[in-house]
């Protein structure tokens, strides 16, 4: 994977084609987590109004560690695949 960055206007532009790696750089707005052992980050990096949500699965290296323990405003790295949102009207 590239060490490129990517922004999240960018992503959300769709400048970047879905399914491919990328790595973005940012400040956790929220995180939710579910009972199925994943959790909701939403992401956002000034680049635009609106942030990227990561989707972390419990299988995570540092889910426990780290992801667990986010909260508003840490500033985190997120790496994985860029995937298109199944929910309605995302």
């Amino acid at each position: 994977m590239s060490n490129q960055f990517h922004s999240v206007k960018q992503l959300l532009n769709a400048a970047i084609a879905v399914g491919e790696q990328v790595v973005v750089k940012g400040w956790v707005r929220t995180r939710r987590d579910s009972k199925a052992g994943i959790s909701f980050i939403n992401v956002y990096d000034g680049s635009c109004f609106d942030g990227i949500q990561a989707v972390v699965p419990d299988t995570a290296a540092c889910y426990e560690s780290v992801v667990l323990k986010l909260s508003a405003g840490c500033s985190v790295e997120v790496r994985g695949e860029l995937v298109q949102s199944q929910g309605k009207g995302q």
